[in-house]
């Protein structure tokens, strides 16, 4: 016998074969391709409220820099707040991360994680949407995560400190 076979019991082998003796094989052509050159089958909902979408040439967030980098560059700094962004359409992204980094701020936080997922469609739009006009007073600077906190698939979000109105 074969080094497989040899792997698999016999009482396995027969459970198998008949589990799957009413299955048929699936239809191997391609699936129809419209006229748009999208398959049919190709959902694509509608955003009822629009995120804003930048050009190239609109600059990002600035980097984080000096000793916070530093330390975050070697997985010293802990953020002490993250947001996952994973199964999120675009214009929810949008708004959890909006509202997560104004609760971030409000309560004081210096460093947060964002997690975009490292080959996500949101990832690009991230540092673009933290210099935007809601966000540009509530964050210094982005930096890609360390390995340890999701690499190329999470950025690290340096906050303003909040400014506290001082009684006399």
């Amino acid at each position: 016998m074969s080094g497989r076979r040899d792997l698999v019991s016999d009482e396995d082998l027969a459970f198998f074969r008949h589990a799957v003796q009413d299955a048929k094989p699936l239809d191997q052509r391609p699936l129809p391709v419209s006229s748009s050159g999208l398959h049919r089958k190709v959902f694509l909902p509608v955003p009822s409220h629009e995120a804003p979408r930048f050009a190239e040439t609109r600059p990002s967030a600035p980097p984080i820099t000096g000793h916070t980098e530093v330390r975050l560059k070697r997985g010293r700094l802990a953020p002490q707040a993250r947001v996952d962004l994973h199964g999120h359409g675009y214009e929810a992204a949008y708004r959890t991360l909006v509202s997560f980094l104004t609760r971030a701020y409000a309560e004081g936080k210096n460093v947060v994680l964002v997690i975009t997922g490292k080959g996500g469609v949101l990832r690009p739009h991230v540092p673009l949407w933290l210099n935007g006009p809601e966000l540009r007073d509530v964050v210094i600077g982005i930096r890609e995560a360390h390995a340890r906190h999701g690499g190329s698939g999470a950025f690290y979000v340096a906050l303003h400190k909040r400014k506290t109105l001082g009684m006399r």
